[in-house]
């Protein structure tokens, strides 16, 4: 049944969770479909991002034959239950493959293959792989070629296969994928057995781009119940069309995108191997819309942003009956102009890794909040709560700001390693009021700041935990502050979002130098920028302060560097606008979060702050206006 309210929520919660996981593994819901329609397509794939592109096409029956074959693959390199393979894939037909395939031997391990090969070989490591599929550099230039510093760096032998290109080759190093499969059997393998929900299903890395091998441990019950509970939200059926255009080491790409709709039997389209980041895919957006008739266009807020400066024109786009947001904060102004240009609502969410994709979404066929990422989904807990002292305190009244925590059916069996464990969960409170269905249990602490109006719709206020959100991909802080540590300057470093109309935030950095010595700003962030492995995790700016704002214990106040940083955001284009008498002031306002304060001169024109308005609603913070209605 569609969600319109959440009533209807809890009307799916009159059943029991047990009831989503008769329907079994996210494998046994696309071997149904397989058996049942094998001719359907299951995957489109975009060969480049040309209007006219050729397209590989694959049907339910090839996918199930190429999962199978993978799995008996797998099973002969010695992949166990404990064992992982990897996978450095782009989105291609065979990330799914690879990935559902190794749900059956063992466990999959997506990984981000923009890394540095020091960090994707920790990876391995803590995920114990023992296979490892690379992208041929036909499909993705560049990643094998990380290959001789990934092995050089692992303590064992690995089997490594590369996805696409050509079969064979006298001198290849690494052997064909499709090579070694052709002789594998292509029907279910005698050693499956059905998983139990809490039985390991993938490893996910999660904490943005730091050096620390930090993996979150996804099990079958949890993968199969977001499928479920996101398709109850998103979907109508096997009828739906959906674009894919998010990596599958993305749990949006991976699963939201990918896993969801194939377990309904849905058909979905990879938009070209680097997705929406191809520029081709953008300039003939609405041309691929045509082409393809998608029912579900699911994208960041970047992504959003970029096809609205994309002329409609004449393309039909009647078949997209779902605008959807995710990832990041969704700009109001771009929601407006989806809404304007399109006449459709744009339908924002709100999730993580740590919960196998979305936890909260606003729906699709009733009052969508714009600003507010919705209701929960179905067999989800979610509170807003004061946490003082490692503890909640208490469960905020509705409008009430805290920290967003989350527990049931969704949330992931925590991370691999022990140690990151220990301050991510809060025991509940004695004699807590909860949901016949639920379990109990502890919550998980989303690192999130948010409230819940009265409806029950969550509204984001910031985040309690200081990972840099730029397009929807996570920046740890921590890796933007060692590098910076190591100048022999610095004795003082911080990062934090700044807030971008286009990304949502980029990463720069603040520092105090130590007494005695000096530095410039520029020569800084070109030392960070040589030691940080991901290029998107390089601050766009440093800038040097005499003194870093500290609290009362000595520990960096970040919160006063994110009001500085929004202040200057601000003040890069709007002194042009108002001139330099122009008063910009930002704070944290407990009900919106950060919220930035402009005072024009008194003589500014009405059009001119009309303008102003319309410059402010691209950015997710709250801003007033002296003099207007705030908004």
């Amino acid at each position: 049944m569609p969600i319109a309210s959440l009533r209807d929520i809890e009307t799916l919660e009159e059943t029991t969770a047990e009831a989503v996981w008769a329907r079994g593994s996210v494998y046994e819901q696309i071997a149904r479909v397989a058996e049942r329609s094998p001719e359907r397509v299951a995957i489109r794939a975009l060969q480049s991002g040309a209007a006219d592109t050729p397209v590989e096409t694959v049907t339910y029956g090839a996918l199930l034959r190429r999962i199978h074959a993978m799995a008996h693959l797998f099973r002969q390199c010695g992949v166990g239950p404990g064992d992982a393979v990897s996978m450095l894939l782009a989105t291609v037909p065979d990330a799914f493959a690879a990935m559902i395939g190794a749900h059956l031997v063992g466990r999959a391990n997506p990984v981000n293959f923009l890394l540095e090969p020091a960090h994707i070989a920790a990876l391995l490591k803590a995920a114990k792989a023992k296979v490892l599929l690379v992208p041929d550099a036909s499909v993705l230039p560049g990643i094998i070629d990380k290959l001789p510093a990934i092995l050089a760096a692992l303590d064992t032998p690995l089997h490594v296969f590369r996805v696409g290109g050509q079969p064979g080759g006298a001198d290849d190093a690494v052997r064909s994928i499709d090579d070694a499969l052709s002789g594998q059997p292509q029907t279910r393998p005698d050693f499956w057995r059905a998983p139990a929900p809490d039985d390991i299903a993938a490893l996910f890395h999660t904490g943005g781009t730091t050096s620390t091998p930090k993996l979150a441990v996804h099990n079958h019950g949890g993968i199969a119940h977001h499928c479920w509970a996101l398709g109850s939200a998103w979907c109508k059926g096997e009828d739906e069309i959906v674009f894919n255009g998010l990596p599958p080491f993305h749990v949006g790409g991976g699963y939201a995108a990918g896993l969801m709709p194939l377990s309904l039997g849905a058909e979905i389209v990879l938009m070209t191997a680097t997705g929406f980041r191809n520029r081709d895919v953008i300039a003939n957006f609405w041309r691929h819309v045509e082409r393809f008739r998608p029912t579900v266009v699911a994208m960041v807020p970047t992504s959003w942003s970029a096809v609205m400066n994309v002329p409609v024109e004449n393309a039909d786009i009647s078949s997209v009956r779902l605008c959807h947001a995710g990832g990041a904060a969704m700009p109001l102004e771009t929601a407006r102009q989806v809404e304007q240009r399109l006449g459709r609502q744009i339908v924002e969410g709100w999730g993580m890794t740590e919960l196998h994709g979305f936890g909260a979404m606003n729906p699709a066929t009733g009052e969508c909040r714009i600003g507010s990422v919705g209701f929960r989904l179905p067999f989800t807990e979610i509170i807003v709560a004061r946490v003082e002292a490692g503890r909640i305190a208490h469960v905020c009244e509705a409008d009430e700001a805290g920290h967003v925590l989350v527990r049931g059916e969704q949330v992931f069996g925590g991370y691999l390693d022990a140690a990151h464990n220990e301050s991510a969960w809060y025991d509940p409170l004695p004699g807590e009021a909860r949901p016949n269905w639920s379990k109990g249990g502890r919550w998980f602490d989303t690192g999130d700041l948010g409230r819940k109006d009265a409806q029950g719709y969550l509204w984001l206020t910031g985040r309690s935990k200081d990972v840099i959100i730029r397009g929807g991909h996570n920046i740890d802080p921590l890796v933007i502050e060692e590098a910076l540590y190591r100048h022999p300057a610095v004795e003082l470093a911080a990062a934090v979002g700044r807030p971008d109309a286009y990304a949502g935030e980029l990463p720069v950095a603040f520092v105090q130098l130590r007494a005695g010595h000096e530095a410039e700003a520029d020569v800084l962030r070109a030392f960070s920028a040589e030691l940080i492995a991901e290029r998107a995790a390089v601050p766009v700016a440093v800038s040097i302060v005499p003194a870093m704002p500290l609290t009362a214990v000595g520990k960096i106040f970040k919160p006063a560097l994110r009001e500085r940083a929004a202040v200057e955001e601000v003040r890069s284009w709007a002194n042009g606008m108002l001139g330099d008498t122009v008063v910009i002031t930002a704070r944290h306002d407990p009900r919106h979060g950060l919220l930035v304060i402009i005072e024009p001169p008194p003589v500014t024109p009405i059009a001119t702050l009309d303008a102003l308005k319309h410059r402010l609603a691209v950015y997710h913070f709250a801003s007033e206006i002296i003099g207007l209605e705030s908004y």
